[in-house]
């Protein structure tokens, strides 16, 4: 990792409230090595995260559980892989575009119950609208991604070994309400991504 990437990566750690431990190599069961970043902090949303700029960041936490740590690292290499993630870039803009609609459909609300004008309730309505729109996109699209970085996972480690590693943390790992809205609409359900495994493998079994 050059130095440049390292400041725009310990940047990053900053930012969602982690600190900059170390950077490390770390091998995936099926031997690729890849540089990381290892940081600390227990108020950080995820375990691991690739960054936008391409370089992987783990929390040093999940170094003590080997299985986590093959996840997670897995999961994470995957996302780097990605190239359609860049996609998101624009509708990044689209979340942002969703959120002045929404706004806006507040004001035309205000504005329908002081003027009675039923015209601000279409208004209204068509906000509203859009704003589903312009959140529903972005959120399937990362809804996407995060599945097919735990395909990946599901691939090399096993479906039992990934329903239980998602089943510990989400026993043990206590998150406040912010984190897990957020969560909830980045990620999707382990029930779904398990049911979509098993039907894109069923043809396996026979």
């Amino acid at each position: 990792m050059n130095s440049i990437l390292l400041r725009l990566t310990r940047l990053h750690i900053r930012l969602i409230g982690g600190k900059f431990v170390r950077t490390q190599i770390m091998k995936t069961p099926n031997c690729i090595e890849q540089e990381v970043a290892i940081f600390s902090g227990d108020k950080t949303i995820f375990l691991g995260q690739c960054t936008p700029y391409r370089t992987i960041i783990i929390n040093e936490s999940v170094l003590n559980d080997e299985r986590l740590s093959n996840y997670v690292l897995i999961h994470e290499i995957t996302h780097k892989k990605q190239w359609w993630s860049y996609f998101g870039i624009p509708l990044l803009l689209l979340a942002i575009f969703g959120f002045l609609c929404l706004t806006w459909a507040f004001v035309f609300l205000i504005l329908s119950l002081i003027s009675m004008n039923p015209s601000y309730l279409l208004r209204f309505a068509w906000c509203v609208v859009s704003s589903l729109l312009a959140f529903i996109i972005p959120c399937a699209f990362s809804w996407a991604l995060e599945m097919n970085a735990d395909f990946a996972a599901i691939k090399h480690m096993g479906l039992q070994a990934f329903e239980e590693i998602r089943d510990d943390l989400r026993k043990t790992r206590q998150l406040p309400l912010s984190s897990r809205i957020i969560n909830w609409l980045t990620h999707p359900p382990v029930g779904l991504t398990v049911r979509v495994w098993r039907w894109r493998h069923k043809k396996d079994k026979v």
